[in-house]
């Protein structure tokens, strides 16, 4: 598992290879701030109920699960459950077949 300050570090790294002097290479609390929004636009999407789809990565979609009735096994009675949203998360099919192993991922190292 991978945590989000790992995830920024990682993002910095990436960002400022090859770049010199305090000016061309960004911070890192630049970086935080740029996660931390769009982590917070997605979420905000998903309250909303809207469908988001990020090309190359996946589609995040928001769906409303039906009320049922379910047993519960505890009390050895039936009861009702509500109908409720979910999000469903659907990879795309490119990394999903790097992630089968039917493709090789070709990193590029600058």
């Amino acid at each position: 598992m991978i945590l989000k300050t790992e995830l920024i570090d990682r993002v910095w790294k990436k960002v400022n290879i090859g770049k010199q002097g305090r000016k061309e290479r960004l911070r890192r609390v630049d970086i935080e701030k740029i996660i931390n929004t769009m982590l917070d636009e997605m979420a905000q999407c998903m309250i909303d109920g809207e469908d988001i789809r990020i090309d190359g990565f996946g589609k995040f979609l928001s769906r409303i699960r039906r009320g049922r009735v379910a047993f519960d096994s505890i009390n050895k009675q039936k009861i009702r459950l509500p109908e409720r949203r979910v999000i469903k998360f659907n990879i795309s099919k490119s990394i999903d077949k790097f992630i089968r192993g039917e493709k090789n991922f070709e990193r590029i190292e600058e």
